[in-house]
């Protein structure tokens, strides 16, 4: 029992410890280029010494892949769960449950995908939403595979474009945004139902 309790207080420390270099990097490439900073000087605004920031991190690098493998899992947990018996609830509760991931860090998020130059990040990102269309695509069993296919693709690209619209402007409840998203969406395959051409 008292070793349970010690992990639990260490865990906490490491999160806390964790939590804190993230910050003082975030505020840190507001200013300046991620490939400026170096450890000492993040660790500082950490408030933590070069020694703790090594115990938890090789390189700054580390930290920004960490947090991407965060999202990316989160994400494909997502997609996991996806089921396709009520598909504007689940994507309502996909529109949620994908701002509750990224809130803490959307600044982040947002500015990484804009410096992904490479696009490593997005690269990811496009294979959880191909797995998800994919998904989509399964459970359109009545329609040909072509245009279940571009019907999915629209629907879950305009579901990522428009999360994101709102992240940045947030004109309209977290709530209300997620509703009128999830119809949209769901709209869109029906429409693929009832279109005849």
């Amino acid at each position: 029992m008292a070793y349970s309790k010690a992990r639990r207080g260490t865990d906490k420390r490491v999160v806390r410890t964790k939590r804190a270099i993230r910050t003082a990097l975030f505020e840190i490439i507001e200013t300046k280029d991620i490939s400026s900073v170096t450890v000492s000087e993040l660790a500082r605004k950490a408030g933590v010494n070069r020694r703790t920031f090594y115990t938890h991190y090789v390189s700054i690098t580390e930290i920004v892949d960490e947090i991407e493998e965060e999202l990316v899992e989160a994400l494909r947990t997502i997609v996991i769960n996806f089921n396709e018996n009520n598909f504007q609830e689940v994507i309502y509760d996909v529109f949620i449950k994908l701002n509750d991931i990224v809130t803490e860090d959307f600044d982040f998020y947002f500015r990484h995908l804009k410096m992904d130059i490479q696009g490593a990040f997005v690269g990811r990102i496009n294979e959880i939403i191909d797995e998800l269309s994919g998904k989509i695509v399964k459970s359109l069993t009545d329609i040909p595979f072509e245009r279940a296919k571009l019907a999915a693709t629209f629907a879950v690209g305009g579901f990522i474009t428009a999360f994101f619209d709102w992240k940045n402007r947030k004109t309209l409840s977290l709530e209300e945004t997620a509703k009128i998203v999830s119809a949209a969406s769901e709209g869109c395959i029906k429409e693929i139902y009832t279109s005849r051409f």
